[in-house]
Parts: structure tokens; C-alpha cells; sequence
């Protein structure tokens, strides 16, 4: 159990961290969307990197994330959640640092460096995951936390939205390691806000409570596996998550291909595109929380949850369309999708917070992490392979229909009975 001292501290800190940590949040996922945005481009373009080593660099960034997902839990279970947080940023500094110096060295030491930067920011990223939802819910109160959600929600579309845009504009300007440690810059600020976390550490298993009680027992995928199916909601929710990541990944490894052979997207209608829409995101995070009250429950996780994955049946309609028609189309998916994800993430994010124990949350939240993380490549490898089988265009459209029925799934009773 938590101790009334750390109760205490923890209410004291919940005013001030409503605000530090959303700004944190919104300085750290800027920084680390400038870098996934500059390092394939520098690569490519001025190291003359082929698409095996992009491909590589794509997973060092993410492969990392599933292989230390149950070392990440443990190491919040072992130390108190400021020292994981102020880690992490540590790390993303040093993975920016490292980028900025790629270009010192000679082609094949500077893609090397880009590939350790990837790693370490992968690392960075797995630990706070899983910190990040410890710690919110030690600080806040239940009540609270979906519009704490709200605000880490808008905090990383914004920065996901603008981040790419302002360093195109930056790399041009100021150049690439002068961007790069731009990115260092805001890592740091972030850590100086960082440094209002209380010094949380997670409750030990009561004497006598059911379960293994160690770290090192309860540190484990496959339990944590077993949490995140435990009852028909939790079960559910994972299971439509997976199948969006998957799901999405099918459709955006074929997406650009079919797009530009369909209809008249150029590069600057694209980036809008995908621009606009991610904003839409952070509409819907703000949104999640002044919506009718019957929408804050589980009927709302359960119809934006069925609005995120049915929009990729509208978007592979808008592809299946062509033309200017079928652009918009496209666009009205991209949003939807946005919109209904900010919502539901936030619902999400609450109802597992109220529904996953203190001391099962690190392991049960780094599996959920892992798992979904596994769906990626997969999707990815499965729509290259199936767009060399099929037209691209037409596995979009069928993927984006199947996509219903994870929708369906979610609308279930189980899930709109929850809080």
C-alpha cells in the first residue's frame, strides 16, 4: 500500500503536475517527432541511405520497445517514478546529441549513429509508457483522471501535428545538427518540469493478497499478457487495439502507392492531409471530456471506438473512388479516425487505470505496449506483401471493410456498461 506520506505528497503535487506534465509531454513529443521526421530524411538525402537501411533504422526504433518491455517494468517497479521519468528524457538528450553528430563522421558511422540514436530513444520511449501510467493515477484522483488524459492527449497530437512542418522549416535554416540540438534543448526543458514529480514508488503487494508478490514474479510478459485479458472489457479493448494498429499498418504501408495512381494528391496535398487530420486528434482529446455525460462512460469508448476503426472503411472508399472525390473522401477518413482515437484514447486510458491494480500496472501496461507494438511490423509486412499480390487500391478497400468488425466488437455490452 501507498503510506499517507506519499498520499500526501502526491495530492500536493496534483495542481502543479495538471499542468507541468502536459507541457512536458508536449516539449518531449515535439523533440521526438522532429527527429523521426529529420532522421529517415537526412539519411536518404544526404547520407544516401536504400530502403533496407531505412527499414533498419525503422526497427531500431520500435524493435527495442517490444524485447525490453518486461525490463521497463521492472525498473518502474524498482525505482520511484521521477528517477524512471527524468531517465527517459536523459536518454532522448543523448539520442539527439548522438544525431547530431552523425554527420561528423564518415556515411557508414553517421547511419550507425542514427541507428544507436533509434535504439536509445526506443528505450526511452518503453520507460516512460509504462512510468507514465503509474504515475497518473498515484498522483491524481480517479475522478480526475480522464481530464488528466485529456490534456497528455492534446499535449502529443499538437506536437505530433506541428513538430514535422517546423523542421522542415528548421533544416533548411539552421541546418541539421543545429536542429537536432534544437530537439536536445526542448528534451531538457522537459526534464526541468520533470523534476516536480513526487518521488512515487509503487506499493508492494499486501501480505496475504492473491498473486506473486516479488518484482521479479510479477515481472512478467505472459502475466502481464494474462491482465490485459482477465475480464470481457479488458479483453475486448486489447483485442480491438491490436487489430487497429494491425489493421492500420495493412493500409499505410499501400496507402501513398495507391494515392498517387488514384488520384491528384501531390506532396504539399499530402502533408496537409496528414497534417489536418492528425490535428483533429487533438480536438478529439479535448473533446473527451465535454461531451454529453452519456458519451463519458462506456458508451462512449464504445461508439468512438467502433468511429476509429470503421473510418478506414471510408478511407478505402475515398481510394477505391479516385479522383478529387475520392481525395476528400480520404480526408473525411483521416479525421474521423483522428477524432474518434483522441476520444477514445482517453477513455481508454482512464477505464485501465480504474480497472488494473497499482502493483499489476507496470507489467499489465508494458505488454499492452508490447503487444500492440508486435502489430505493427506485422502490418506492415503483411500490406507488402499483399500489394504485390493484389492492387493496392483494393486491399485497402478490404482491409478498411474488415476493419468493421473490430468496431462491432467493441460496441459490446460488456464495454458500454463500464464506467
Amino acid at each position: 500500500m501507498t503510506t499517507e506520506t506519499e498520499e500526501t505528497a502526491a495530492a500536493q503535487h496534483s495542481e502543479p503536475l495538471a499542468t507541468a506534465l502536459p507541457v512536458a509531454t508536449f516539449l518531449s513529443y515535439f523533440a521526438i517527432a522532429a527527429v523521426e521526421f529529420s532522421v529517415p530524411f537526412v539519411a536518404v538525402a544526404t547520407l544516401g541511405a536504400s530502403s533496407l537501411v531505412i527499414a533498419a533504422l525503422g526497427i531500431c526504433r520500435f524493435a527495442p520497445q517490444v524485447l525490453l518491455a518486461r525490463t521497463a517494468a521492472r525498473t518502474v517497479e524498482r525505482y520511484d517514478q521521477r528517477t524512471v521519468m527524468l531517465g527517459s528524457e536523459l536518454l532522448r538528450v543523448v539520442a539527439f546529441l548522438l544525431s547530431a553528430l552523425a554527420l561528423a563522421f564518415t556515411r557508414g558511422a553517421g547511419l550507425a549513429i542514427f541507428a544507436l540514436a533509434n535504439v536509445a530513444l526506443a528505450c526511452a520511449s518503453i520507460l516512460t509508457a509504462v512510468a507514465t501510467q503509474v504515475l497518473v493515477p498515484a498522483v491524481f484522483a480517479e475522478e480526475e483522471l480522464p481530464r488528466v488524459y485529456s490534456r497528455l492527449g492534446m499535449a502529443e497530437s499538437t506536437a505530433d501535428a506541428v513538430a514535422p512542418f517546423l523542421t522542415g522549416l528548421s533544416l533548411a535554416a539552421i541546418g541539421v545538427s543545429r536542429s537536432f540540438g534544437a530537439a536536445s534543448v526542448l528534451a531538457l526543458a522537459a526534464c526541468a518540469l520533470l523534476l516536480r514529480i513526487p518521488r512515487i514508488r509503487l506499493p508492494a503487494a499486501e501480505p496475504g493478497s492473491p498473486g506473486p508478490a516479488t518484482g521479479a514474479s510479477r515481472s512478467t510478459l505472459r502475466r502481464g499478457l494474462r491482465l490485459n485479458v482477465r475480464t470481457p472489457p479488458l479483453r475486448i479493448i486489447t483485442l480491438w487495439a491490436v487489430s487497429y494498429n494491425f489493421g492500420q499498418c495493412v493500409i499505410e504501408a499501400l496507402l501513398l502507392i495507391a494515392l498517387v495512381d488514384r488520384t491528384p494528391v501531390g506532396a504539399a496535398s499530402y502533408g496537409v492531409i496528414r497534417t489536418g487530420a492528425v490535428l483533429f486528434a487533438a480536438v478529439g482529446a479535448y473533446a473527451a471530456e465535454r461531451l454529453p455525460a452519456p458519451l463519458r462512460s462506456g458508451l462512449g469508448t464504445s461508439l468512438f471506438g467502433c468511429g476509429a476503426v470503421a473510418s478506414y472503411a471510408v478511407l478505402g472508399t475515398g481510394v477505391h473512388i479516385g479522383g478529387t472525390a475520392g481525395l476528400v473522401v480520404v480526408l473525411a477518413g483521416f479525421a474521423l479516425d483522428e477524432f474518434c482515437s483522441g476520444v477514445v484514447l482517453v477513455r481508454i486510458q482512464a477505464f485501465r487505470a480504474r480497472a488494473i491494480t497499482d502493483t499489476d500496472r507496470p507489467i499489465a501496461t508494458a505488454a499492452y505496449r508490447a503487444v500492440n507494438l508486435t502489430a505493427v511490423p506485422a502490418g506492415f509486412a503483411v500490406g507488402g506483401v499483399a500489394g504485390l499480390l493484389i492492387s493496392p487500391a483494393s486491399t485497402i478497400f478490404v482491409v478498411g471493410l474488415l476493419m468493421i468488425l473490430p468496431g462491432i466488437l467493441i460496441l459490446s455490452r460488456s464495454v458500454r456498461a463500464t464506467a
